[in-house]
């Protein structure tokens, strides 16, 4: 499953692609023009901690309405693991 975020001047490059596959997700920032890669990651949802680590770098790439946006939507795909004493 594949949504491409274009959010313009509040991101490193103006666009941001996710990519979720079974637990794997992709985070690219994309140039607004060419579309190319200028910067990506990759998480899995099954380690423990790994929202707190998606959360950290997409506020790395935009910024908090716009990090915010895109893991809300993350998070109707897909769900991570939850290892923690508090919880």
């Amino acid at each position: 499953m594949t949504k491409t975020f274009n959010i313009g001047e509040y991101a490193i490059g103006g666009r941001i692609k996710l990519t979720i596959t079974s637990n794997v997700i992709r985070i690219q920032a994309l140039d607004w023009n060419s579309k190319k890669v200028v910067m990506e990651n990759e998480f899995n949802a099954d380690q423990p901690g790994s929202d707190v680590e998606v959360d950290n770098y997409l506020h790395e790439l935009t910024s908090s309405y716009w990090a915010d946006q895109v893991l809300t939507w993350i998070k109707t795909k897909i769900e991570f693991k939850k290892n923690y004493l508090w919880y």
